[in-house]
């Protein structure tokens, strides 16, 4: 048992105004609960590895709630890609079974889609239950009450990089040998790791394509199956990349995703 659940509301990147009334109903309702501590960060995916709000999810060593514009798995992967590490809990926004080689740490991560509902209750009740699952409740009454949600504040731009979900990850290095702008790197074990994040050429999601375990995500994709959506089958990935060319074969459509990237002008120093 813990003596206050850690709560992160990931705000909308756009800043839509449904978006942005929906998570004001969120705050208001957790606001001065006993047994919560709420954090308001930037979008996840746009964190800077070394900034402000990856380093308040680092110091953070309970498990937690994540409420974020994404789905679950790549959210977790998105954490775990960040040094924030642990098991992904079951949420009415995961519906996929649970891989146990998806836990990389003692604590668990329980991540909402904030795309799922429109109105706060679910994701209130969602939270009600956790809660109980993990905090006291006969020290709850004689604790303060949280107040305000704390806001860590950091200049987060729109990023684009890929995100490896590695419960699905055979380590065949396919993507490594198939990215043209270094991307990727070998790691431990051989398993590719995302070396140079910020060095994906913005709308490319190749390397998601040629994964035969389709075990590479880009979570601001327009496709869910390549944005994470968990109830996609490997074979439902395939097809609906299909659907996407004439061109059959995923393979042909991420070489010319490829080839469009660098025709663009990308410069592999970063200096562009």
């Amino acid at each position: 048992m813990i003596e206050k659940l850690p709560v992160v509301l990931s705000q909308d990147r756009a800043g839509r105004p449904e978006h942005e009334h929906l998570e004001k109903e969120i705050l208001a309702g957790l606001e001065g609960r006993h047994d919560l501590k709420v954090t308001v960060l930037p979008h996840l995916y746009d964190l800077s590895q070394d900034g402000p709000g990856v380093q308040f999810l680092r110091s953070v060593e309970d498990d937690m709630v994540i409420l974020t514009w994404l789905y679950p798995r790549s959210a977790f992967w998105v954490l775990d890609a960040n040094g924030i590490h642990g098991s992904l809990g079951p949420t009415f926004s995961l519906t996929e079974e649970i891989d146990a080689a998806a836990a990389v740490g003692k604590r668990t991560m329980w991540c909402l889609d904030l795309r799922n509902e429109s109105r706060a209750e679910p994701y209130l009740k969602e939270i009600d239950r956790i809660a109980s699952l993990l905090v006291e409740p006969a020290a709850v009454a004689s604790r303060a009450a949280n107040g305000k949600p704390q806001f860590v504040e950091e200049a987060a731009e729109p990023r684009w990089y890929p995100v490896v979900d590695y419960s699905r990850c055979g380590g065949c290095l396919e993507c490594l040998d198939f990215c043209h702008f270094g991307v990727f790197a070998a790691g431990e074990g051989g398993r590719p790791v995302v070396e140079h994040p910020d060095a994906c050429r913005p709308g490319c999601p190749a390397c998601s394509r040629i994964c035969p375990q389709g075990a590479i995500m880009f979570p601001h994709h327009g496709d869910p199956a390549i944005a994470g959506d968990p109830e996609l089958s490997l074979k439902n990935l395939k097809l609906d990349l299909s659907r996407l060319s004439q061109a059959a074969d995923p393979r042909r459509i991420a070489e010319s995703e490829r080839k469009r990237a660098q025709e663009q002008g990308w410069d592999p120093t970063g200096s562009s």
